[in-house]
């Protein structure tokens, strides 16, 4: 789904023109004597240069901008290939003081958000070093036979990693969501991923945040913006909640309709285990969970495939890569598909599926008769579906 919003460290959120509201970010930046240096108020439409200054003998500079609205405003203080973000609010006096590396050894003052993105910045940069880090090591380590065992030790860090992050940065959005440093952080990217926060499956943190803002900056183009993604994120959930209803009525079926590919390209219709009981699972091979999960599913399809029941699972996972050497490594013997659009995916969506893992338990006559069922109470109803 294309979001309206594309916050990233290059592009956030429109602005309106206006010259009220003024705030003064200053500082020093040692080792850079009689040097211009920028300053970027960032947009949906790009990066626009909206001030210039160059530093005296010691490296000082100022700005005095205008902010658009009566709501804080990114700013970027870029200096050659480096730059440093700030959030600034009317009123504020920022200080912004740099050595050497520009954009990662700084210090601020005058303004809490800022202080908050430059904790964030900090997290996040240090995450993409470490995936990219393990990415060089994955991608010259060699294909061979006596190299398997490394590349798939380095698949699982890489995997461990990453969801290591992402929950670091859901911490961070939860305790801050009051503040537009959260906003910032939903729309980061890391390394060969389309974003960390995906529009569908962590709807409950845009909201959180969008909620959070709304009565707080309720002029902000930032927040207003948020607010519109929002919406088209549920707009899109109700649309293929209906499609999929729609496609399960024209089965015959009482639940919606899944097709999907699985790791040799040969589509698979959940309706194909029409008249049987049928636990439908949705999972992540980034989810630590999994491999135990995973195992307790086996034993219950040992004890009762032979009596009418079938395992339907679906990865959300955007790695097909990963997702095959999980179910091989694992070996589950039942059908395994993926949906590399995730959560914004119309079986994700038609589910109503915000987090993994989560399954269903559908009975012969294609009726949900229960959902999230573990252990002995998943035992207890798949023997009373197969009776």
């Amino acid at each position: 789904m294309k979001k309206l919003l594309l916050l990233s460290a290059t592009a956030l959120v429109a602005f309106s023109c206006g010259q009220k509201n003024k705030a003064h970010i200053s500082g020093t930046f040692s080792g850079i004597s009689k040097d211009t240096i920028y300053l970027e108020m960032l947009t949906t439409k790009g990066r626009t240069v909206v001030d210039s200054t160059v530093t005296n003998q010691q490296g000082n500079y100022r700005f005095t901008v205008s902010t658009p609205v009566a709501a804080p405003t990114f700013y970027n203080i870029v200096y050659k290939q480096s730059s440093i973000p700030v959030i600034v609010s009317p009123g504020e006096k920022v200080k912004v003081n740099s050595l050497c590396d520009l954009g990662r050894n700084y210090t601020v003052e005058g303004s809490d958000d800022s202080k908050l993105l430059k904790e964030f910045n900090t997290m996040y940069s240090n995450g993409v070093r470490s995936l990219d880090s393990l990415a060089n090591l994955y991608s010259e380590t060699r294909p061979t036979p006596d190299n398997d065992a490394r590349r798939t030790a380095l698949l699982r860090e890489y995997t461990q990693r990453y969801v290591k992050i992402k929950r670091e940065h859901i911490a961070f959005i939860v305790k801050n969501a009051s503040s537009m440093a959260a906003v910032y952080a939903l729309y980061q990217r890391l390394p060969n991923d389309e974003a960390l926060f995906n529009a569908n499956d962590d709807r409950v943190y845009y909201r959180m945040v969008a909620d959070s803002l709304a009565d707080k900056y309720p002029a902000s183009p930032h927040v207003i913006a948020l607010l519109r993604d929002v919406k088209t994120q549920d707009d899109a959930a109700a649309l293929a909640q209906q499609v999929s209803r729609q496609q399960a009525e024209t089965a015959g079926l009482n639940h919606p309709e899944i097709t999907l590919q699985d790791m040799f390209g040969k589509d698979h219709k959940l309706s194909e285990l029409k008249n049987k009981a049928i636990l439908l699972t949705f999972w992540s091979v980034t989810d630590p969970k999994g491999p135990a999960m995973n195992n307790e599913m086996k034993e219950l399809y040992k004890e009762f495939s032979g009596k009418g029941f079938d395992i339907y699972q679906v990865s959300l996972d955007s790695d097909k890569a990963s997702w095959i050497l999980a179910v091989q490594a694992q070996k589950l013997p039942w059908t395994n598909v993926i949906d590399p659009n995730g959560f914004t995916g119309l079986p994700a969506m038609s589910y109503n599926v915000a987090a993994t893992p989560v399954n269903f338990l559908i009975n012969r006559r294609g009726n949900i008769t229960g959902r999230n069922l573990q252990g002995a109470a998943l035992r207890t109803r798949v023997a009373e579906l197969t009776r």
